[in-house]
């Protein structure tokens, strides 16, 4: 429920959809999917062999991230704890995010989906409760997932004391409280937040106006453009290149007009101060300029921090503390909840690793999947779009609009110039139709890479046949040559040289080698011309 309605949909941005008429509406389709498939998910699904019999694990902070490694982790069978703080479940989403974004109902929806998996909250738990009295508990593995509940400072001169930072002023909004801005709102920053904070403010009794102010121009404003497009719906009024630097207690908010000076390490151009002094006339100020992890709360976890004061974990979010995992925004900073619950996601798998519990997320069998028919796909534009209000026919068109990239892409196949990416259906993969690069036909233009919806390099990532023993020595790529019966092959940075036979036989094949070799026979055996030399 919660993605359906506030996930910043990404995968809508890269839909391959997209170079034929206009990307599937995936985000409304999660929408249908809990309509649709509730009912009969809830009456199938049973808990694994095994549940209860697992190490049990805990979890702070019942957030986007904290729920999600909790029913990822209860699905495989381990017992799950969440401690929260609140009186309630839903973090940032339950407490901050605008209930006008997200019905409530919807959040407890999600939050009764984990429970229902065999979850157990905790409410009212101690803030700074810490790893050591957790698993002096018996839980075996902690994860940290307490989110950024701290507003960055504003340094600001004047005497207005109408104030307010932005995760306490939505928190008061979410809550009902009866909220005095006056009739002018300001809400200082470019991000998500400040758009909640300027549309939420519109909706309290007696304002007139909300105004962003930021010391940057709207092209390097970090929010989202589907927050900021809904807050010029709202009526939210802009003033770029303004930085605040006093608040009078009449009402006069000083800003210093800035203009852009070179990139900053983001790519974003830096605000530069110039001479020029402006004011605006304000009743109250709102600063939304980011938010941070509480670090002496991750201290007196028993978090190790750097000198920056950010926890110091590992590629799965794990700490130098054994089986303690940071997940969600309090590893990395704010993030969209998608990012959250993807991290999240990374940390349970790494779990489930080291518990010799296979992941069967993602691991979709293609039975029934017909190859030309998903080709044919490719040359077919809708005319007409239904509107996503007439639910079963919305459902059918975009089922028939999926280009099912995840079973066969190949878009870098279609936007070579030159051909040198080329499918090969070999069989025995999860996915079929494997990408080959052709090195003797590459001129690294970079076209594969521009239109990868992977965020891949695919002339430098695929596996490469080579056509001249010197290319492949002087290549990085993953790849392999072949001169009579031998066969050079470079994986990971190394190097074999192994032996085929004229059927496509290879004598010993190294483990790690086991998928490149099944790739290189098939292509001996049927694809043999791909492997002759070029003319130099």
């Amino acid at each position: 429920a919660i993605t359906g309605h506030i996930c910043d949909h990404q995968c809508q941005y890269n839909c391959t959809r997209l170079d034929y008429d206009s990307a599937l509406n995936i985000r409304e389709l999660k929408k249908v999917a809990l309509e649709k498939g509730w009912d009969e998910y809830r009456s199938r699904w049973h808990k694994p062999a095994g549940s209860g019999s697992r190490h049990p694990v805990a979890v702070i902070g019942a957030g986007p991230a904290g729920l999600a490694a909790g029913y990822f982790l209860a699905r495989a069978g381990h017992p799950v704890t969440v401690f929260e703080r609140e009186a309630s479940a839903g973090g940032v989403v339950k407490n901050i995010i605008p209930q006008f974004r997200i019905p409530g109902e919807l959040i407890q929806h999600d939050i009764d989906f984990v429970v229902a998996h065999g979850v157990k909250i905790e409410y009212g738990c101690d803030p700074h409760l810490s790893v050591e009295k957790l698993q002096a508990k018996g839980f075996r593995y902690v994860l940290v997932g307490t989110g950024t509940d701290k507003n960055s400072g504003v340094k600001l001169g004047g005497d207005n004391q109408n104030v307010h930072k932005s995760l306490q002023f939505l928190r008061e909004f979410n809550r009902g409280a009866e909220l005095n801005l006056g009739k002018r709102v300001a809400v200082v920053g470019a991000g998500n937040t400040a758009m909640d904070c300027a549309r939420a403010a519109l909706r309290v009794p007696g304002v007139q106006s909300a105004t962003i102010v930021y010391r940057r121009s709207q092209q390097e404003m970090p929010a989202w453009r589907e927050e900021y497009d809904e807050a010029l719906l709202d009526g939210v009024d802009f003033e770029w290149l303004c930085n605040p630097e006093q608040f009078n207690a009449d009402g006069t908010l000083v800003v210093r007009v800035m203009k852009l000076g070179e990139p900053d390490e983001k790519g974003r151009r830096r605000p530069v101060e110039t001479d020029e002094i402006r004011t605006l006339q304000v009743d109250s100020l709102i600063t939304a300029i980011g938010e941070q992890q509480d670090g002496e709360a991750l201290s007196a976890m028993g978090i190790p921090l750097d000198p920056q004061g950010w926890p110091v974990v590992n590629a799965d979010g794990e700490t130098s503390k054994p089986n303690v995992f940071l997940i969600g925004d309090v590893q990395r900073g704010p993030s969209s909840i998608v990012s959250a619950i993807g991290n999240a996601r990374r940390a349970t798998d790494a779990i489930l690793a080291r518990e010799n519990i296979a992941s069967s997320y993602g691991n979709k069998v293609w039975n029934n999947v017909d190859p030309a028919k998903v080709y044919q796909r490719k040359g077919t534009i809708a005319v007409t779009l239904v509107d996503k209000n007439q639910r079963e026919a919305f459902v059918e068109q975009e089922a028939s609009r999926c280009l099912e990239c995840n079973y066969v892409c190949s878009k870098c196949v279609d936007v070579c110039p030159n051909r040198a990416n080329i499918s090969v259906a070999v069989p025995g993969f999860q996915n079929r139709f494997q990408t080959l690069h052709l090195d003797a036909y590459c001129n690294e233009c970079g076209n594969c890479a521009q239109f990868c919806p992977w965020q891949g390099k695919p002339y430098k990532d695929k596996i490469t046949v080579f056509s001249l023993e010197q290319d492949f020595v002087n290549s990085t790529n993953p790849g392999f040559f072949v001169a009579g019966a031998s066969v050079k092959v470079r994986q990971d940075d190394q190097t074999w040289q192994l032996e085929i036979n004229d059927r496509g036989q290879f004598n010993e094949v190294p483990a790690q080698l086991d998928a490149m070799c099944r790739i290189i026979s098939h292509i001996h055996q049927h694809q043999s011309y791909l492997l002759g030399g070029v003319e130099v």
